[in-house]
């Protein structure tokens, strides 16, 4: 398959509702080209300036891709000049076709606009028409800017049309963002301009500014002065009094940008997406009255996301990810919490090599980026599944692998940069498959765990090569007294030599998954207790000729000469930890563990750490507090029924999630409800309904709305399935419990 038109996108604020619906026509006609998409997507729009913020310009140098064939350039996104004129450096340098969106007179780059004219000249039509007003002042964007004079060709339109003489001093151009409305309120307040009876604003940031200032005043609004905005964004609705504004056609604008710029670079038209027209959405900032249907949907959105964001502050993911004290480790903690990307399908965490070196055996004073280093994918996942090639090396020129693969289907990807301060990590590359959707404000929180946990995996790495440095003797872990990371590399390179080497080794890794239980049930002492213990009985079950150690946080191994010493080290370890299990003493440590498996042969080549991953990967047996299983399918099982329990309304497939195990479809269903006593079906209906009752008795969400949410495409069938379920249909569910609630407050 020959190599699809991979189009770069730079853009700023993406979560933001306006950007959202460009990049929703972006990747919309992309798709219906067959082109990839590869937006480039700092965290913030660099309105302000600070040595973390700035750091993120290094995320342009990737617009330097060769695999690039085209740019769409949103120049108005980015609040400073500066970093504007470095892009639009780069952008030259690359010698590739720019499509800029709304920005005129740009000598280097094509442009691509949408007509605000006629949208700006029915806003003022509607404060006319409707409202009977006559003085209106205008306060429009930046001066020479297509958007902002073609906003005030509307308003001179409407008032021309009207038949209302226009003053010098009734219009004014401002910024589209807060200082310039700031300075227009003072002059109305202070009286050097008359007082107008409305005002049409470029954009809504600036009419909630003004809003918000005249109240703060002591002027009313709309009863002394009437307001409204443009672009109806969420905040301009939920601003107070709620700013009526007119719905953009930004979908149509990031649509025709792709069309244009595709015929640039094939010379061919492509199939054109239907049209989705803007309109004009009323609020109560001109007198008129909300629409309540558009509050409810805004405000569900809202709380939908209020809900993640609450989970996310008061949850583990922050505390979790920053105790990792390596890559690899901040990789399998991280794995835990990519359920916060909401629809999210791949994610990818790439780090440039000069991190990784920083985090293993040199220190650098400063990371930086260009195009060309070196980057490795340190977390790879598709929907909800880890992949397993989690090792990749790849060259940034590339951008990501997956624009390499031979794929039936185009993709687009969201790039954000990765970083601390002035220091570089990489980049996160996230795609939510065929939906053309952008993220929300929850995943910049999201990346700035990220940031910092992998800042704090490079400082660990840095005071841990001091230490090491200051005193070779620290190479044992202070809770099981056993050989730690250092140690074991050390006693390896010892015992293992290139004089007395064998031909093989057996590296078996013991993980302890109950540890987690143990800290939150009973705290961090009896953990460290339960932990000591182990180590102390594996200890017991190895001889001389082995070596015993922690690998990793909650993590222990052993690393054999001879064949076939997990079975045996297994089964002997299980009888010492049942001899104590109903024993209260310290030496009871009797908790959930499995255990993995990697021999590979001795060569100048070898790589330790690379067998230990190996083994993770490779479960041969599990111990649980209920029975110990050699069945290696046993914890792929739990971890699948949480991810249900979890995400009850995604397609579950039994075909595919059998095929991702390696499993029969029939073997699959035939232990899962062995262990479980339900069939995968069984649970994942249970789980919906679950989650319809919360949903039910916790919100307001209408039946149908509650329906999709839970994944049910069919109204009817839910009904259907949930009455079956709990002998009420919603409806009648939802007033039981209603009245339960209203019998227990009185």
């Amino acid at each position: 398959m020959s190599k699809r038109i991979l189009i770069g996108v730079i853009i700023a604020d993406c979560h933001i509702a306006f950007q959202s619906e460009i990049l929703r026509g972006i990747i919309t006609q992309a798709f219906k080209s067959n082109c990839d998409v590869a937006v480039i997507s700092p965290l913030h729009n660099f309105s302000l300036s600070s040595v973390h913020k700035d750091a993120e310009k290094n995320i342009f140098d990737l617009i330097l891709s060769e695999n690039i064939d085209g740019i769409i350039y949103d120049r108005n996104s980015l609040q400073n000049e500066d970093i504007c004129r470095q892009i639009d450096e780069l952008c030259k340098r690359t010698e590739k076709p720019v499509m800029l969106l709304d920005y005129n007179g740009h000598k280097n780059f094509e442009t691509t606009s949408v007509d605000d004219r006629d949208a700006f000249e029915t806003i003022t039509d509607h404060l006319i028409n409707v409202h009977g007003y006559r003085k209106i002042y205008c306060l429009t964007g930046p001066r020479n800017t297509f958007s902002g004079e073609e906003r005030l060709a509307g308003y001179r339109t409407s008032m021309k049309r009207h038949g209302i003489h226009i003053e010098k001093d009734w219009y004014e151009y401002g910024d589209f963002w807060t200082e310039a409305p700031k300075k227009y309120a003072k002059r109305i307040l202070s009286g050097e301009l008359e007082r107008p009876e409305a005002i049409v604003c470029g954009n809504d940031v600036m009419a909630i500014t003004l809003s918000k200032l005249f109240i703060d005043a002591g002027i009313r609004v709309p009863e002394d002065i009437a307001i409204t905005g443009y672009d109806a964004s969420i905040e301009g609705y939920q601003a107070s009094p709620s700013i009526t504004s007119y719905s953009r056609p930004n979908f149509q604008l990031g649509a025709e940008a792709i069309r244009r710029l595709y015929r640039i670079i094939t010379g061919k038209i492509c199939g054109k997406v239907p049209n989705e027209n803007g309109e004009l959405r009323l609020g109560e900032s001109c007198g008129c009255a909300e629409n309540p249907s558009l509050r409810h949907s805004i405000l569900r959105n809202i709380s939908i996301n209020a809900r993640f964001e609450s989970e996310l502050l008061y949850g583990d993911m922050l505390f979790d990810i920053t105790n990792a004290d390596n890559i690899a480790t901040f990789a399998d903690r991280l794995d835990n919490y990519t359920y916060f990307l909401h629809k999210m399908r791949r994610v990818r965490i790439c780090l440039t090599k000069s991190y990784v070196d920083a985090t293993v055996d040199k220190n650098a004073e400063e990371l930086g980026f260009n195009i060309g280093d070196n980057m490795k994918v340190v977390l790879a996942k598709s929907a909800i599944w880890r992949e397993a090639e989690t090792n990749l090396v790849f060259s940034s020129s590339e951008i990501l692998p997956d624009y390499n693969e031979d794929r039936s289907y185009p993709s687009a990807f969201f790039i954000s940069p990765l970083h601390y301060n002035n220091n570089f990590f990489g980049y996160c590359a996230v795609s939510f498959g065929k939906e053309p959707r952008s993220f929300s404000s929850l995943y910049i929180k999201w990346i700035n765990y990220v940031n910092v946990a992998l800042e704090q995996v490079r400082i660990k790495a840095i005071m841990n090569r001091t230490i090491l440095n200051t005193s070779k003797a620290l190479l044992y872990d202070h809770l099981t007294g056993l050989l730690n990371r250092s140690g074991i590399e050390q006693e390896f390179a010892k015992k293992f030599s290139h004089e007395n080497r064998s031909s093989s080794v057996e590296c078996i890794i013991f993980e302890l998954h109950g540890l987690k239980k143990a800290y939150y049930q009973s705290g961090e002492e009896k953990s460290n207790s339960i932990m000591a213990a182990f180590a102390k009985k594996l200890r017991s079950c190895i001889h001389n000729k082995e070596i015993c150690g922690a690998w990793a946080s909650q993590t222990l191994c052993v690393i054999s000469p001879d064949s076939a010493r997990a079975e045996p080290i297994y089964n002997e370890l299980c009888s010492k930890i049942k001899e104590t299990q109903f024993s209260s003493g310290e030496e009871n440590c009797n908790i959930d563990f499995s255990v993995g498996v990697c021999s590979f042969e001795l060569t100048e080549a070898s790589d330790l750490s690379d067998a230990m991953y190996k083994a993770t990967m490779n479960r041969v047996f599990s111990y649980t507090i209920s029975e110990p299983t050699s069945n290696p399918q046993f914890e792929k099982l739990c971890l699948l029924r949480n991810r249900i329990m979890k995400n009850p309304e995604l397609p579950w497939n039994i075909s595919e999630i059998a095929e991702s195990l390696y499993l029969s479809k029939s073997y699959l269903q035939k232990i899962y409800k062995s262990y479980f006593g339900k069939s995968i079906i069984e649970e994942m209906i249970q789980f919906r309904i679950d989650n319809a009752k919360t949903l039910l008795t916790q919100t307001d969400m209408t039946v149908t709305e509650i329906s999709r949410e839970c994944g049910y495409s069919s109204y009817n069938y839910f009904v259907r399935q949930f009455r079956m379920c709990e002998g009420y249909s919603p409806s009648e569910y939802r007033e039981k419990q209603k009245r339960k609630a209203e019998e227990n407050e009185s």
